[in-house]
Protein backbone atom coordinates (compact mmCIF):
# COMPACT_ATOMS: atom_id res chain seq x y z
CA UNK A 1 0.00 0.00 0.00
CA UNK A 2 1.32 3.44 -0.91
CA UNK A 3 2.14 5.96 1.76
CA UNK A 4 0.28 9.28 2.03
CA UNK A 5 2.77 11.29 -0.01
CA UNK A 6 2.83 8.78 -2.85
CA UNK A 7 -0.91 8.35 -3.10
CA UNK A 8 -1.75 12.01 -2.49
CA UNK A 9 -4.31 11.01 0.15
CA UNK A 10 -4.38 12.34 3.66
CA UNK A 11 -4.37 9.77 6.42
CA UNK A 12 -6.71 9.42 9.34
CA UNK A 13 -4.39 11.49 11.53
CA UNK A 14 -4.72 14.45 9.16
CA UNK A 15 -8.48 14.03 9.14
CA UNK A 16 -8.59 13.90 12.96
CA UNK A 17 -6.39 17.01 13.23
CA UNK A 18 -8.66 18.84 10.76
CA UNK A 19 -11.75 17.88 12.76
CA UNK A 20 -10.12 19.04 16.02
CA UNK A 21 -9.07 22.38 14.59
CA UNK A 22 -12.46 22.77 12.93
CA UNK A 23 -14.17 22.16 16.28
CA UNK A 24 -11.99 24.84 17.87
CA UNK A 25 -12.90 27.31 15.13
CA UNK A 26 -16.59 26.44 15.52
CA UNK A 27 -16.30 26.86 19.29
CA UNK A 28 -14.68 30.24 18.79
CA UNK A 29 -17.31 31.30 16.23
CA UNK A 30 -20.08 30.15 18.57
CA UNK A 31 -18.55 32.06 21.50
CA UNK A 32 -18.00 28.82 23.45
CA UNK A 33 -14.23 29.18 23.33
CA UNK A 34 -12.42 32.43 23.98
CA UNK A 35 -10.46 33.77 21.01
CA UNK A 36 -7.24 33.59 23.05
CA UNK A 37 -7.76 29.86 23.68
CA UNK A 38 -8.45 29.12 20.01
CA UNK A 39 -5.40 31.16 19.00
CA UNK A 40 -3.28 29.37 21.61
CA UNK A 41 -4.29 25.99 20.19
CA UNK A 42 -3.46 27.21 16.68
CA UNK A 43 -0.08 28.62 17.76
CA UNK A 44 0.84 25.54 19.80
CA UNK A 45 -0.22 23.32 16.90
CA UNK A 46 2.09 25.26 14.60
CA UNK A 47 4.94 24.92 17.08
CA UNK A 48 4.26 21.19 17.51
CA UNK A 49 4.24 20.70 13.73
CA UNK A 50 7.61 22.45 13.42
CA UNK A 51 9.11 20.49 16.33
CA UNK A 52 8.03 17.16 14.84
CA UNK A 53 9.42 18.22 11.44
CA UNK A 54 12.70 19.27 13.06
CA UNK A 55 12.91 15.98 14.95
CA UNK A 56 12.28 13.93 11.80
CA UNK A 57 14.91 15.90 9.86
CA UNK A 58 17.39 15.59 12.73
CA UNK A 59 16.79 11.84 12.96
CA UNK A 60 17.46 11.42 9.25
CA UNK A 61 20.59 13.58 9.37
CA UNK A 62 21.97 12.09 12.59
CA UNK A 63 21.77 15.43 14.42
CA UNK A 64 20.58 16.27 17.93
CA UNK A 65 16.91 15.33 18.31
CA UNK A 66 13.98 17.02 20.00
CA UNK A 67 13.29 15.34 23.34
CA UNK A 68 10.13 13.27 23.42
CA UNK A 69 9.08 14.96 26.64
CA UNK A 70 9.22 18.31 24.81
CA UNK A 71 6.94 16.96 22.10
CA UNK A 72 4.59 15.56 24.73
CA UNK A 73 4.52 18.82 26.69
CA UNK A 74 3.59 20.85 23.62
CA UNK A 75 0.93 18.24 22.77
CA UNK A 76 -0.44 18.35 26.32
CA UNK A 77 -0.66 22.14 26.32
CA UNK A 78 -2.83 22.08 23.20
CA UNK A 79 -0.52 21.52 20.27
CA UNK A 80 -1.65 17.95 19.71
CA UNK A 81 -3.62 18.71 16.51
CA UNK A 82 -0.39 19.99 14.94
CA UNK A 83 1.51 17.03 16.34
CA UNK A 84 -1.04 14.66 14.88
CA UNK A 85 -0.86 16.37 11.50
CA UNK A 86 2.95 16.22 11.56
CA UNK A 87 2.92 12.53 12.49
CA UNK A 88 0.84 11.87 9.39
CA UNK A 89 2.64 14.25 7.06
CA UNK A 90 6.17 13.17 8.01
CA UNK A 91 5.37 9.58 9.00
CA UNK A 92 7.16 10.27 12.26
CA UNK A 93 6.65 8.65 15.68
CA UNK A 94 3.72 6.62 14.34
CA UNK A 95 5.16 3.17 14.98
CA UNK A 96 6.74 3.73 18.38
CA UNK A 97 4.03 2.35 20.66
CA UNK A 98 5.42 3.86 23.87
CA UNK A 99 5.40 7.31 22.26
CA UNK A 100 1.89 6.81 20.88
CA UNK A 101 0.59 5.70 24.28
CA UNK A 102 1.85 8.88 25.95
CA UNK A 103 0.75 11.02 22.99
CA UNK A 104 -2.85 9.77 23.19
CA UNK A 105 -2.80 10.18 26.97
CA UNK A 106 -1.83 13.84 26.50
CA UNK A 107 -4.66 14.25 23.97
CA UNK A 108 -7.16 12.70 26.39
CA UNK A 109 -5.98 14.87 29.29
CA UNK A 110 -6.05 18.03 27.19
CA UNK A 111 -9.53 17.29 25.83
CA UNK A 112 -10.83 16.34 29.27
CA UNK A 113 -9.54 19.60 30.74
CA UNK A 114 -11.06 21.67 27.94
CA UNK A 115 -14.34 19.76 28.28
CA UNK A 116 -14.34 20.32 32.04
CA UNK A 117 -13.76 24.04 31.60
CA UNK A 118 -16.59 24.26 29.07
CA UNK A 119 -19.03 22.17 31.13
CA UNK A 120 -18.25 24.07 34.33
CA UNK A 121 -19.29 27.30 32.66
CA UNK A 122 -15.79 28.70 32.82
CA UNK A 123 -14.66 30.74 29.86
CA UNK A 124 -12.38 28.45 27.95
Amino acid sequence: MANNRQSGRAGWRTAAAAVALGALIAGWAGALIAPAVAMAYAALSGIAFMLYRHDKNAAQAGRMRTRERTLHLIDLLGGWPGGLLAQDRFRHKTRKSAFQFVFWATVAINCALLGWLLSAGRPA
